[in-house]
């Protein structure tokens, strides 16, 4: 069973300032107090650290509304955080017995091991640490405050200085059988839980807190009013109080969660069949297009070899056909040059014979003149007459 032992509120409604209220854990504490100097948000702040989601059961518009919203001489906060912590007395109180007795034994060790180091034996500097058995220490705080010193020289002279080094995270110091919980509310909108200084989930919260009446809706914490509503209810819903109390809403909140699952994955394997049968039903058209894609791909094959096989023979008939055209060129070639070499010769020899004819006609011309020179006159006209005629 776990009690109350303190609640830190800091810029949730009215509490602006960090505000501890402590309990005792023994008998009955009150908060008293004038008409609205902030009673109720204790109990609000502490249902609202439960897990509580509905701004209403808050009394507030939204849930933005819990952070401090200021005053004329206050500024108003970003950031709501409320912390409580609870303690479970038994368990307590035996890890207080089992410390009690290890620091007794280790006194003890100590006390032996000091006398016989006392003796002489030539030291006289002996320094021996202890680790604190403190129950507010946690082990694995002390292991850290151990871990992180070290001895560093000094910069002028020779000597050591302890120097401690830098922790990743700080690790909250609790008491055995305490559970610390935080939810942080942003004016962004953000909110996180925090259960023992580490981050956890809403989830986590409500599980640890189920089955033991800490509850937003459970009977550990009754308003004004909440009474005769139980007694008015109907009987279902005064039974969730019953089973609450006696510790049975845990199971069964567990039961609803394993049969919401299970509905979904009866849901998913309906649906998981449905798409095998259509895919079976798919399977004879695939399996029949496979088997074309396979013949296509063979018959494919094959007439590439053939295309392959036809463009080899042609390459090789044009490979010869233009071996024989080569052969032909160049005879052609030696042809026109030959004929080329003879009809410049008789080119040659024309115009031997045009300059001879040129030549032999202006002798004749000249022949003609000479002989029309020494014909007589009267042959001349006689010549003329009959030209005339």
């Amino acid at each position: 069973m776990l009690k109350l032992r303190k609640v830190e509120i800091v810029g949730f409604k009215s509490f602006c300032e960090r505000t501890v209220v402590a309990f005792s854990g023994s008998g009955t504490t009150c908060i008293v107090g004038p008409n609205g100097c902030g009673k109720s948000n204790v109990v609000d702040a502490i249902s609202w650290v439960l897990g509580e989601q509905s701004h209403k059961s808050l009394r507030a518009e939204r849930m933005a509304d819990c952070i401090f919203n200021g005053t004329t001489k206050r500024p108003a906060l970003g950031l709501a955080e409320v912390t409580i912590t609870m303690e479970d007395p038994e368990l307590a109180e035996a890890a207080r017995f089992v410390m009690e007795s290890a620091a007794s034994d280790t006194a003890a060790d100590s006390e032996s091991l000091l006398n016989e180091n006392s003796e002489p034996c030539g030291l006289t500097d002996t320094t021996t640490e202890i680790l604190s058995l403190d129950p507010a220490q946690a082990p694995e705080t002390q292991e850290a405050a151990t871990d992180d010193s070290a001895l560093v020289p000094a910069e002028p002279g020779g000597k050591f200085k302890r120097k401690k080094k830098q922790a990743d995270k700080p690790v909250l110091a609790m008491k055995p059988g305490e559970v610390v919980v935080s939810r942080r509310l942003y004016r962004s909108g953000q909110s996180e839980y925090l259960i023992n200084g580490r981050v956890g989930r809403l989830r986590d919260i409500q599980e640890m807190f189920m089955g033991v009446g800490l509850g937003p809706d459970s009977y550990a914490i009754i308003e004004q009013g909440r009474i005769g509503l139980i007694l008015s209810t109907k009987p279902m819903e005064r039974r969730a109080i019953i089973e609450e109390a006696a510790g049975v809403t845990k199971f069964k909140t567990k039961k609803r969660l394993a049969e919401a699952k299970l509905e979904s994955s009866k849901v998913n394997l309906s649906r998981v069949n449905d798409i095998v049968v259509e895919v079976e039903k798919q399977l004879g058209s695939l399996k029949r297009q496979a088997a074309k894609a396979r013949r296509y791909s063979e018959i494919r094959e094959q007439m590439r070899g053939i295309v392959r096989q036809m463009l080899a023979g042609k390459a090789r008939e044009l490979d010869a056909e233009a071996e024989r055209i080569s052969k032909q060129l160049q005879e052609l070639s030696a042809s026109e040059l030959q004929r080329a070499t003879a009809i410049q010769q008789q080119e040659g020899e024309q115009d031997r014979l045009n300059q001879r004819i040129y030549e032999l006609d202006a002798e004749t011309r000249q022949n003609q003149r000479e002989s029309h020179c020494l014909q007589p006159p009267a042959r001349r006209r006689a010549r003329r007459a009959s030209c005339q005629n």
